[in-house]
């Protein structure tokens, strides 16, 4: 069992990162073989709609730090994806992770996602719920969308100043056993 972790923080070491470490350690722990992609760290372009995938050969016609990442997604059982939110939506590093996931969805690839279980990690500055509202539908609709099983949800508000969620021991402590669950 695979799962793989992309980080869409442009903040590295921040909240989501953290938590998302958590996730990965009871993951390992329980047996599994975890990656984690920092989706920043990658030069990569935006899809400009260009339908190329839909043809047969090549997921996309970039050659970019997308590339590599279309074999990852495939060979993974679990696929976490984490982002602080921005603006009441992902950061704009994981906005373009998703947009250029679009070669899942052509026949070729569909039954190369389809299935995977996923998680999600987010992390905000505001406090409750109505903040993140919005991230949560979009993530809840792509997944379904690519016919991945949402496992779990790992949601912490009140958490703006980097390293913020060192300070909620609960919510470090339940991204540890989701990652555990993985497992199971």
């Amino acid at each position: 069992m695979k799962l793989t972790a992309f980080l869409g923080s442009p903040r590295a070491r921040g909240n989501t990162d953290l938590l998302t470490e958590r996730v990965v350690r009871g993951a390992r722990e329980a047996g599994l073989t975890a990656e984690t992609v920092a989706l920043r760290r990658l030069e990569t372009r935006p899809c400009t709609g260009c339908d190329k995938c839909w043809a047969k050969g090549r997921p996309c016609v970039f050659h970019d730090g997308m590339e590599p990442l279309y074999d990852k997604i495939a060979a993974s059982d679990v696929l976490l994806l984490a982002t602080p939110v921005y603006w009441y939506a992902p950061t704009a590093v994981m906005k373009a992770f998703i947009d250029r996931l679009v070669p899942f969805n052509r026949p070729e690839g569909r039954g190369m996602i389809e299935g995977k279980r996923a998680v999600l990690v987010t992390a905000y500055e505001e406090e409750g719920p109505k903040a993140v509202e919005p991230l949560l539908r979009m993530f809840d609709l792509s997944f379904e969308y690519l016919g991945l099983r949402v496992v779990d949800r790992i949601v912490v508000d009140g958490v703006g100043p980097k390293g913020a969620v060192l300070e909620k021991p609960e919510a470090l402590e339940r991204a540890y056993r989701v990652g555990l669950a993985l497992g199971r």
